[in-house]
């Protein structure tokens, strides 16, 4: 029988447990349309005074590719638990369970450098973007080797925020954001080893300089940027891949672009997350901004969950570190937290990912989580991978998950049903 979740604005209904096959099939890819979906209400947008940023935690993480499936078209709303104790106090049993798969795979980190994004391509071999610029290609299984794609001219001058790639035709091609004034975007071809190239990404030079945050878009040849300008770019490249060109879109952000993230519900949308404690809902056909989301916290990253209408979001927070927003009720911001107790927040650039009703995340003590939506009153499934080292990022796939810790090493984590 299926599950029910109650909130006040609703019932949030959640299928059935899946079977072992679940973790065979493949997922979604965030591009897949969703049909026959209620109509996203479209309030105004609400202004907000600028929260403070916090951006003393310089510690660093990777990303990767979200999957997103039409799913349940209930709102939720928020639970209303007091503390970690007891939210954790009452679990049910855990429908899976974690286990380290062979060893921890040290990659070759040059000195006073740490990874910054990850992605996992085609031939599940891990692709690791460093803050210094330098790209390396890392295979786990069978044999664990690393190679490195590229080496940046200027090493000790560069600065990376966020990458995305790009898959164009049979070509892959990666964006780079750097955090100055000077060449703040960046690209270049995995595939046939051209030099990295730049794009004069138009800024406006009384704010700070630098490319933040990235996303690829829907659309063929298309990406978004947001920047410590506060300004929000959506970008498109040329056929031939020689050159792309941005369009400045009229989001509002006091702040600098922390996340990016592109939907489709009833239409195409762009998700931006600002340290103003802002979450812009920009509709592409209508060309403004449908909805505003409030968290709690400043939001580092925006996650596409099983339901269209619904964003998992990452904020700063020691104890309720992830949030999921329905945009259908906005300004009446209903909202699931969730999380664990930590001495400190995790900081802007760590990241976890989602898929299917599952969100996988790190900690500061080497540990990895799995959450299971449909069961939050529970203990999440967890290993340790790192000792006392960061998790920076996590990777999850069909029937498992790559870590990645601050000092460059990557360990492979068995997803098993209980």
């Amino acid at each position: 029988m299926a599950y029910e979740r109650f909130f006040r604005s609703g019932v949030l209904d959640i299928p059935p447990l899946p079977s072992s096959s679940y973790f065979a099939t493949e997922p979604l890819h965030p591009n897949a349309h969703a049909e026959d979906l209620p109509e996203v209400s479209r309030d105004d947008t609400l202004d907000r005074e600028p929260a403070v940023t916090d951006d003393s935690d310089d510690f660093d993480v990777p990303i990767t590719d979200l999957t997103c499936r039409a799913g349940s078209r209930s709102p939720l709303r928020r639970v209303e638990n007091s503390s970690a104790n007891e939210r954790y106090g009452h679990s049910q049993p855990l429908s899976h369970s974690l286990a380290l798969e062979g060893n921890i795979y040290k990659t070759a980190v040059h000195s006073h450098d740490k990874p910054r994004r990850v992605f996992s391509d085609s031939s599940n071999a891990q692709i690791m973007v460093s803050t210094r610029g330098f790209i390396s290609k890392v295979k786990l299984s069978p044999s664990q080797h690393q190679h490195v794609l590229f080496i940046p001219p200027a090493a000790t001058h560069e600065y990376v925020d966020d990458a995305c790639v790009l898959q164009i035709r049979n070509n892959a091609v990666m964006v780079l954001a750097h955090g100055r004034e000077d060449q703040q975007l960046s690209f270049l071809s995995l595939d046939d080893a051209q030099g990295l190239r730049s794009l004069d990404r138009p800024w406006n030079p009384v704010k700070k300089g630098g490319t933040s945050a990235l996303t690829t878009m829907m659309q063929p040849l298309m990406f978004a940027s947001g920047g410590y300008d506060h300004a929000v770019h959506i970008w498109a490249f040329k056929e031939d891949l020689s050159n792309a060109s941005p369009v400045l879109l009229s989001i509002k952000h006091t702040s600098a672009v922390h996340s990016l993230l592109p939907i489709r519900d009833t239409s195409h949308k762009l998700i931006s997350a600002g340290a103003d404690c802002n979450v812009r809902l920009w509709d592409l056909s209508a060309e403004r901004v449908l909805n505003t989301l409030k968290p709690s916290n400043t939001p580092y990253h925006a996650h596409a969950t099983e339901s269209p209408f619904c964003t998992l979001l990452e904020v700063s927070h020691r104890e309720l570190q992830y949030e999921i927003h329905d945009h259908r009720m906005v300004p009446e911001h209903p909202v699931q937290r969730f999380g664990y107790d930590a001495p400190e927040p995790h900081g802007r650039f760590p990241k976890g990912d989602f898929w299917s009703h599952f969100f996988a995340s790190g900690t500061r003590n080497g540990e990895v989580r799995l959450w299971d939506l449909r069961n939050l009153g529970g203990q999440p499934a967890s290993v340790s991978c790192f000792g006392t080292d960061h998790v920076v990022q996590v990777l999850a796939s069909a029937s498992r998950i790559v870590a990645c810790s601050r000092r460059g090493e990557l360990a492979r984590i068995k997803i098993a049903q209980a």
